[in-house]
């Protein structure tokens, strides 16, 4: 699962990904963003025609190029790996359409007591994660064509399971990234590489409930937080 996640530098990540940031790209795509959400525009990573790696603008929240509206967008930002090569809404844009959404990464909201805590979920070693992500063109408006994408998920290995079931699929490294994104990758290599990372290579910490509203967008929501330092103390005592 995925509900949220950062992109604090564009640019740096395109080049991370050896990619070229479109001439058309918004502007404002360039500005940091630490907390993005379903049907936002996000920078994503694609073959263009001439098969060479570039960024482009899409609206996160897969919409079906057969759907009659794209009012279901928020539904779909994520696919079960297991099942989209056969989900009417997936199978197509599985077999076609492949891409990657660079990430600094990702919210999860595990359950602790009568609560949800915020985590921060990202590499250990610091480097973007690379999200492996399907996209499709809905052409029912009237605004023109609409790019939108969705993250493919994983079930999680022991060490996200601490905060989630699933995980999105990450591409740890740049042969992941070329063989995901080829055309002439087997579809059997494709299924093969829809799994949770390595345990390690992770880091997993809470994150202020700030992040909890979608207004809120700053570095200060990846700041350290310790829950317990910041729980109230119960009636009649104190923490201490």
């Amino acid at each position: 699962m995925c509900g949220r996640f950062v992109q604090k530098d564009l640019k740096d990540m395109a080049d991370a990904f050896d990619a070229r940031l479109r001439s058309d790209l918004p502007p404002r795509m360039l500005d940091p963003r630490f907390n993005i959400a379903p049907t936002a525009e996000i920078g994503v990573i694609g073959l263009d025609r001439a098969g060479l790696r570039s960024v482009t603008a899409m609206r996160w929240g897969l919409v079906p190029s057969w759907a009659e509206d794209a009012g279901g967008a928020a539904r779909m930002i994520n696919a079960r790996s297991e099942s989209a090569a056969d989900k009417p809404s997936f199978r197509d844009a599985w077999q076609k359409r492949r891409a990657v959404i660079p990430a600094d990464g990702f919210y999860e909201w595990p359950q602790k007591g009568d609560r949800k805590q915020p985590w921060f979920v990202a590499r250990a070693d610091g480097r973007p994660m690379g999200f492996a992500a399907l996209w499709e063109v809905w052409r029912g408006g009237e605004d023109g064509p609409l790019f939108t994408c969705c993250i493919l998920t994983a079930p999680a290995n022991d060490e996200m399971a601490r905060i989630h079931e699933r995980t999105p699929v990450m591409l740890m490294d740049a042969d992941a990234v070329n063989r995901w994104l080829s055309p002439d990758t087997p579809e059997i290599a494709r299924h093969g590489m829809m799994r949770a990372p390595v345990p390690g290579t992770l880091r997993l910490r809470p994150v202020t409930p700030l992040v909890n509203a979608v207004r809120n967008d700053g570095p200060e929501l990846l700041a350290p937080y310790d829950p317990a330092a910041a729980a109230p103390a119960p009636a009649g005592g104190s923490l201490l």
